[in-house]
């Protein structure tokens, strides 16, 4: 079986996010269970990532970003059984275009409609407002849909709360089906922090509302916090470290790998509480990381109602109510405990790649036998 993967990020060469993340753990998953894996993502030639790269036994190719918006020349030299985009993007409708007889999947990771872009909009810089219009063509554009509706299979990282959204966004024709993604599941108990130790992991974006995190760490200077990341935009995250960076009780490691040697969970097993101060999110990859070491979750947004199950749901932007009531009476170790349960049971790797095999074997024989339902070409 040969399988390409198609994403806008891989985790490595310094790329920070969860689709990344994703990416590369399914990847190397699968590339362990034998499957010839191969990655598409657009080049970061700036942090070292050569045209052709191998990476946990896959081969990652990195076109340059005109290639990625404008050719699915990539895709035939490739010649895989099984194209699957981490998110629909340009790059989806041209694997589709210039491979039709192969099968053809879509994970649909964080579906966004014109509010969703609005919310991106308002909370971040110029230089990335006066980039939608490629980030429209790149991600939301006509093409971008057809190829939803077209593909053979459409799936989604969380069991519910993504329905309405990819319905809402791509059609009421599609019909979403959950499997989950590989999450690392620790194999003993975590070793807490002595003191109460709470949590950031991701990104320093402007949506994130970084400055609401820190400055919950100025208002608790009893309790030990920690910010796992940077920003892409180097100014604003200078910004955040000269503005925070003295407080006592603050530490900002940067960066930090999620797969080798060193990697951020060693801050998952320490942590009490995670926090996700973003005005917008799907379901984060970070959610799942954390429960799975036992890390209660403190967020404003509630997808899956995961805060609400094994934290707290900050419905009102109560932080600070939040996190009295997870530390009253260990609240935290319970919900976190909880939350370290239902990954294991749903997110183990085994599960998910056991998961996605079966999907791929089914549309590879329906294909080998001539069953395979042919959609409608759909109208842009």
């Amino acid at each position: 079986m040969k399988l390409c993967l198609i994403s806008n990020q891989i985790a490595a060469w310094g790329k920070i996010g969860g689709f990344g993340t994703a990416t590369r753990a399914l990847g190397s998953g699968l590339a362990r269970r034998g499957v010839d894996v191969s990655a598409v993502v657009v080049r970061r030639p700036e942090k070292g990532q050569g045209p052709v790269e191998k990476l946990d036994g896959m081969t990652v190719y990195g076109p340059g970003n005109f290639k990625t918006l404008t050719s699915g020349r990539i895709f035939r030299e490739i010649d895989a059984d099984i194209y699957q985009s981490q998110e629909p993007t340009i790059a989806t409708f041209f694997a589709q275009r210039t491979m039709p007889g192969r099968a053809h999947v879509v994970t649909c990771r964080d579906p966004r409609d014109w509010h969703e872009h609005a919310v991106e909009l308002k909370h971040t810089n110029l230089k990335r407002r006066l980039m939608f219009p490629a980030t429209w063509y790149y991600e939301v554009s006509p093409w971008v849909k057809k190829s939803v509706r077209e593909a053979d299979a459409v799936l989604m990282p969380a069991p519910s709360a993504l329905v309405s959204r990819i319905k809402h966004l791509y059609g009421n024709g599609v019909e979403p089906e959950f499997v989950p993604y590989p999450v690392e599941v620790p194999d003993r108990p975590p070793r807490k922090a002595a003191e109460p130790t709470v949590l950031f992991v991701g990104r320093f974006d402007h949506r994130k509302r970084m400055e609401r995190f820190f400055e919950l760490a100025k208002e608790h200077p009893d309790l030990k916090f920690i910010a796992v990341g940077e920003a892409h935009d180097k100014r604003y995250d200078q910004h955040l470290r000269n503005t925070y960076g003295h407080l006592p009780n603050l530490e900002m490691p940067g960066f930090v790998e999620r797969f080798g040697g060193r990697t951020v969970s060693e801050y998952y097993e320490k942590a009490w509480i995670l926090i996700n101060t973003s005005a917008r999110e799907g379901l984060p990859y970070t959610f799942m990381e954390a429960a799975a070491y036992g890390v209660a979750i403190l967020s404003a947004l509630d997808p899956e109602e995961f805060a609400s199950r094994f934290g707290y749901f900050a419905e009102n932007d109560d932080f600070e109510e939040g996190l009295d009531k997870l530390l009253k009476n260990d609240l935290w170790r319970e919900r976190g405990e909880a939350g370290a349960r239902f990954v294991a049971a749903t997110w183990n790797e085994d599960n998910c790649l056991d998961e996605h095999l079966r999907i791929y074997r089914g549309l590879l024989d329906r294909k080998a036998s001539g069953t395979m339902s042919t959609r409608p070409q759909s109208q842009l």
